[in-house]
């Protein structure tokens, strides 16, 4: 059972401590005049670990335009497919701060992460308050079996699955035996992810990810093909969508979308939102 007398969050795990600086940019971007994702409920979670990571991120500011770009992406994404099917089951792992079974209209919803942050989350925005179904899984992913602790879930209906901001610090026998779990246990779901290639993270992320350096956690196994995760393993490419150029495009990245378009090939095709399907 879930503490929900928790009153400040102890994060141990480095990489769920990132969490705290996508928090940070959603409320920052909430707070702008034309936002890109506008989640407005994301300052409910800025506690005073929050705020002092964040400080140490706010002046990155294509870093950050992107990451809100990148959680608005599959906030449409989302809606259309919720859209269609109301009733559909939504899993996200790693779910951090994220907010979307509380924005986004329909969907029946999983969030899986470290104790701490479900823990945190129950005392600011319960799921017993979500206008949609939503449950609430810790797990310790060090120790935790994911396949038992999503088992129960298991249905032959389609079901959406986000890996936000997840994959990049996993390395490739993790993430192997994880897209495994995910087949084993949803015969016909879609992953929702961001991709980022070799050559992007060598000119674009390398000061961004020094700072990640500092919080504990780092990014593991970077290839140029990520995408090819998922084709080797019975996965079929539904979208592909660059998330600087979605920034420029919203106006926030500080470069003209024509030159992101057509003269930075490898910040254009570099980082992108990836939509693949699996069937068995």
């Amino acid at each position: 059972m879930l503490d929900t007398h928790l009153k400040h969050t102890v994060i141990t795990n480095p990489i769920s401590k990132t969490a705290y600086y996508t928090l940070g940019v959603r409320a920052w971007d909430a707070s702008l005049p034309n936002p890109a994702c506008g989640d407005t409920l994301a300052k409910l979670f800025m506690n005073e670990d929050a705020q002092m990571i964040w400080q140490e991120f706010k002046d990155d500011l294509k870093p950050n335009a992107s990451n809100a770009s990148r959680h608005a992406i599959i906030d449409r994404q989302l809606a259309e497919a919720l859209s269609d099917h109301a009733d559909a089951q939504v899993v996200i792992i790693g779910v951090g701060f994220d907010t979307r079974a509380f924005r986004i209209k329909g969907g029946r919803w999983i969030e899986v992460d470290e104790p701490a942050i479900i823990g945190y989350k129950e005392t600011k925005l319960p799921a017993s308050k979500a206008p949609n179904p939503l449950t609430r899984i810790p797990i310790e992913f060090a120790r935790d079996s994911l396949s038992d602790s999503l088992s129960s879930f298991s249905t032959k209906t389609t079901t959406h699955i986000i890996l936000e901001g997840v994959l990049m610090y996993l390395n490739q026998a993790d993430r192997l035996r994880l897209i495994a779990a995910l087949q084993e246990i949803f015969p016909h779901h879609i992953v929702y992810c961001d991709l980022m290639r070799r050559s992007f993270f060598e000119r674009y992320s390398k000061k961004i990810h020094g700072k990640i350096l500092s919080l504990g956690a780092t990014f593991a196994d970077i290839s140029e093909h990520p995408e090819n995760l998922f084709l080797g393993n019975q996965y079929k490419p539904l979208s592909c969508v660059s998330i600087p150029l979605s920034a420029a495009e919203h106006g926030n990245l500080g470069i003209p979308i024509f030159v992101v378009r057509y003269f930075f090939k490898t910040l254009r095709d570099g980082y992108s939102n990836w939509r693949f399907e699996f069937r068995r």
